[in-house]
């Protein structure tokens, strides 16, 4: 039992322990993933430079799935920059998500991030591209990016200072910000 134990607390003090100065602070910024066709948003942290995508997770036939319309990656920026995917602890705690399919318009999605279940996103088809769509500022916007500062001080469990929501206008093509305070 003390076998299994060890390599848990190891874990648990390897996610939420580890916080270094916010890019910010270090002088630098955090990075830009790549444009992508499949790109929905990014959730980056103040913890490091490692990143969480949403791509619009598409069959054959350009179609979001229904059994998981949004694939959630990271892009590990403060390791080599690969590609790995969210562990089964990370997906249930934080950056995974439950969706439920719409009647109107076809093909839209409402999901709903398993660490902030407050505030929906509606996925949708919005000229021939998949986007997604949040209420950012008290008004429907293309959600862009997500960045979470957490206090630096608050040890095991992280605890979130504010959440910045960056997004465009979908009527005027101005970009949107809204910080959310905790």
């Amino acid at each position: 039992m003390k076998s299994k134990i060890i390599p848990l607390l190891s874990l648990l003090t390897a996610l939420f322990c580890h916080t270094p100065l916010p890019a910010q602070a270090r002088g630098g910024t955090l990075p830009t993933p790549p444009a992508s066709t499949h790109r929905l948003f990014y959730i980056q942290r103040s913890k490091d430079a490692n990143t969480i995508m949403y791509d619009a997770n598409l069959t054959p036939d350009g179609r979001l799935d229904p059994q998981k319309p949004v694939q959630v990656y990271w892009i590990r920026y403060a390791d080599r920059g690969q590609r790995e995917d969210l562990t089964a602890f990370q997906w249930q705690m934080a950056y995974g998500y439950k969706h439920k399919q719409l009647s109107s318009p076809a093909e839209a999605y409402d999901i709903c991030l398993n660490a902030f279940k407050k505030r929906p996103i509606r996925i949708i088809h919005h000229q021939g591209k998949p986007v997604a769509i949040a209420v950012i500022n008290g008004r429907d916007a293309f959600l862009q990016k997500v960045f979470v500062q957490v206090d630096p001080a608050s040890g095991w469990v992280p605890r979130v200072q504010y959440v910045d929501m960056f997004g465009i206008d979908p009527d005027i093509g101005q970009p949107v910000h809204e910080r959310i305070r905790f």
